[in-house]
């Protein structure tokens, strides 16, 4: 029987279903872009607002946080914890928002109280700390991440950002484990992989594993629930 969508009701779904498929979570391309910005300058953004939160609900340092504090963006950014290297959380997603899901990500970001923590001659700032930041994440062995059960190759989603400022809340100052925090406006460089999803509502699962620089089993679960 064909089944007419919208307005209509379709007679068929009284009698088991007219047909169409039920919506599934889709994973973004790295080169889609949203409200005219690409994912890696969402990635951008996703530091600026980790960094505005205050310590004291900041969801990288408090797990059972709301992951939506302080969100405004037309992106839903789902926060990393550095608490732990295993860890489930869940996130309250409203509907109809594209998600943003860090599975590793570094900023490297200037100055350092380490005075050796400079450009060689000639080396401009951002290249200076790109490769840190790549040379770094160079280490990150066995990362794999499946969406609902079903493996994704991360390997398509790795995004490396150009120089950028961002200003920490004074707060996280000595909390997040990044000792060149200033709390002041500074530059930085972000490398990492992360997914750009679509997700409709219902209860979504991201489960990432690896092996992280330290040499130590990385096992995050993240379980999205979308809004009707």
């Amino acid at each position: 029987m064909k089944c007419i969508l919208g307005s209509l009701v379709c007679a068929a779904a009284v009698f088991g279903g007219c047909g169409a498929e039920e919506p599934r979570a889709q994973v973004l391309s790295a080169q889609d872009s949203i409200e005219g910005r690409g994912i890696t300058e969402w990635t951008e953004s996703w530091f600026h607002w980790n960094f505005a939160v205050p310590a004291s609900q900041n969801p990288a340092l408090v797990l059972e946080a709301d992951c939506g504090v302080g969100q405004s963006e037309p992106v839903f950014f789902v926060p990393l914890y550095d608490g732990a290297k295993r860890y489930q959380r869940t996130c309250h997603v409203p509907a109809g928002r594209p998600v943003l899901v860090p599975l590793w990500a570094v900023i490297n970001d200037y100055p350092c109280p380490d005075s050796s923590f400079e450009p060689a001659p000639g080396q401009s700032l951002e290249d200076f700390l790109a490769q840190g930041a790549i040379a770094y994440n160079a280490l990150v062995r066995e990362l794999a991440v499946t969406l609902d059960g079903e493996a994704i190759d991360p390997t398509a989603h790795r995004h490396t950002t150009g120089l950028f400022n961002f200003t920490a809340d004074p707060s996280l100052v000595g909390k997040l484990p990044d000792a060149c925090l200033q709390g002041t406006s500074q530059p930085g460089v972000s490398d990492g992989w992360w997914l750009m999803l679509s997700l409709p509502p219902g209860d979504h699962v991201v489960h990432v594993t690896g092996v992280d620089p330290s040499n130590d089993a990385i096992d995050y679960t993240y379980r999205l629930a979308v809004s009707p």
